[in-house]
């Protein structure tokens, strides 16, 4: 159900009562979505988690779409390009949590490994995942278990999961994280 002209969607919980989990619907497609959704669906299945929601959308500033310091170095070093999915999931007890995939694309291949090495600090503050204040306002925490981040090229993956309902089982949860991670751009 989507709520009124804000383009925020609230979701399903596993069991079918309202998890209130609120996400923003895909905003601008990209040409590889495609293969990151059939990719994400073969993960899921492996994992015997089933997918509630997905959510996507690409932005241009980092700064915006970040706290802390990492927020402060984007502003020194703004990204390329910035690419966001929220995964809503189940597990097979009924379990939802949400995973944040964020594809940070930088100007300078020289600019990654700094900002993984800030990134992967705790306390040091992240990019928002899609729909973080909302998650937020809805008492949906990130608190870095788990998390990921990986460097390929000029592009930092970050993937970072947060429990809606239930307790999901922690090699679980981790495992949906690793491969999140994974995901292609």
């Amino acid at each position: 159900m989507t709520s009124g002209g804000s383009g925020v969607a609230a979701v399903e919980g596993a069991a079918g009562a309202p998890a209130n989990v609120a996400v923003r619907p895909d905003a601008a497609a990209k040409p590889n979505r495609g293969a990151r959704k059939s990719k994400a669906d073969e993960n899921w299945r492996k994992l015997r988690v089933r997918q509630v929601r997905e959510a996507t959308e690409n932005a241009l500033d980092c700064a915006v779409n970040s706290y802390g310091q990492v927020r402060n170095f984007f502003l020194r070093n703004p990204c390329a390009d910035l690419d966001r999915t929220l995964f809503t999931l189940a597990d097979p007890a009924g379990n939802t949590f949400v995973v944040s995939v964020s594809w940070v694309r930088m100007r300078s291949t020289k600019d990654v490994r700094p900002l993984k090495r800030l990134i992967d600090t705790d306390g040091t503050g992240s990019v928002k995942s899609l729909g973080f204040d909302l998650l937020k306002h809805q008492g949906v925490r990130f608190t870095g278990t788990p998390f990921r981040s990986r460097p390929t090229g000029d592009v930092l993956v970050v993937a970072e999961g947060a429990v809606v309902s239930g307790k999901p089982d922690p090699a679980l949860f981790e495992q949906t994280v690793d491969l999140a991670a994974e995901l292609p751009r």
